[in-house]
């Protein structure tokens, strides 16, 4: 795998990122933005998941972006807990898309709990994303997003010991969607994945070697 530390803006914003690529060359590659965690719980773009998830896709000859939201490590600016940072995510997916080697129409996002809050909660920021994941996504992100209507490939994970989220209050969410998506739960699994990184890093890379061909 190889890796290309990286800056970025985001409405004037300098943020950090990291671009990893499969060590493949030849034809464009797929790729995927990936969204880290609440930084108030340690989340970052070095959070073990988000690496884990970078490694495998590379492993599947898919490139990512990992990046710091806004107020996160070295990336300039102040969180705001998801309201803001739909225009950073917006920043990251233009970026990769305009990637050397990316096949612009194969790109999809990445968003482990307040990652996928934001995939959820900022429709605007995945317009031309061709599928999303969802890694424990926070319940009430899912009112008012237009994720259940959608015709584009969604995956939805969580752990089976979940306490945050809670597997059984997900799946019943899921189940009122318009449009079915994927679901999936990790046995052994809680909110933050330790332990299990590599276990739902390759069910993320499997999905989208799957749908981004």
């Amino acid at each position: 795998m190889r890796q290309t530390v990286i800056a970025f803006t985001s409405k004037g914003l300098r943020l950090e990122g990291v671009v990893s690529a499969t060590q493949e060359v030849g034809l464009p590659h797929p790729g995927a933005v990936l969204c880290h965690s609440h930084p108030a719980f340690g989340g970052s773009m070095d959070d073990p998941v988000i690496v884990a998830v970078a490694q495998s896709l590379a492993q599947r000859g898919i490139a990512s972006l990992r990046f710091n939201f806004r107020g996160v490590g070295d990336s300039q600016g102040v969180f705001s807990n998801g309201s803001e940072e739909g225009r950073d995510l917006a920043a990251a997916v233009e970026l990769l898309k305009r990637w050397p080697g990316i096949q612009r129409r194969r790109v999809a996002v990445v968003g482990y709990s307040l990652g996928a809050q934001v995939a959820l909660q900022h429709p605007e920021a995945c317009k031309g994303v061709r599928a999303l994941v969802l890694l424990s996504p926070p319940l009430p992100s899912l009112a008012n997003s237009p994720v259940g209507k959608e015709v584009r490939p969604r995956l939805f994970l969580i752990g089976e010991r979940d306490r945050l989220v809670g597997a059984g209050a997900l799946r019943e969410a899921l189940s009122r969607f318009e449009r079915p998506a994927g679901f999936e739960v990790v046995p052994g699994a809680d909110h933050s994945w330790r332990g299990r990184e590599e276990e739902v890093a390759q069910r993320v890379a499997a999905f989208l070697a799957r749908v981004l061909g």
